[in-house]
């Protein structure tokens, strides 16, 4: 088993970045503490649609770069989610109302 599965492996990864969702967001939990007591961080998370077509588009590919290399056994992790708590994203909204934004939106430079 070890000869057939473990030898030669590879690991084909497509890093893509997510569009901005309105609904998405990070804040404090207003019950849950963490073991400080302190409110604990509570992620709102969709992907936007179009990510996941990119998401389905990026792992056709990979499977595609496997055929070319050869590979006599390949599979592939479901889309059924992506794993936003490993990848990084912006959690201040930048605009022009202090309501709806944290930060100033992006200025061109002079």
């Amino acid at each position: 088993m070890l000869r057939d599965y473990y030898t030669r492996s590879v690991y084909v990864l497509a890093h893509a970045t997510q569009l901005p969702m309105p609904t998405n967001s990070i804040s404090l939990d207003p019950k849950l503490t963490d073991a400080w007591g302190l409110p604990a961080i509570r992620m709102t998370f969709a992907d936007h649609p179009n990510d996941l077509k990119l998401y389905a588009y990026l792992l056709d590919r990979a499977m595609e770069l496997l055929d070319a290399a050869g590979a006599t056994r390949r599979w592939a992790y479901p889309l059924e989610r992506a794993f936003p708590e490993v990848h990084l994203l912006g959690t201040c909204r930048m605009g022009n109302d202090p309501a709806t934004s944290v930060v100033d939106r992006l200025q061109p430079d002079p």
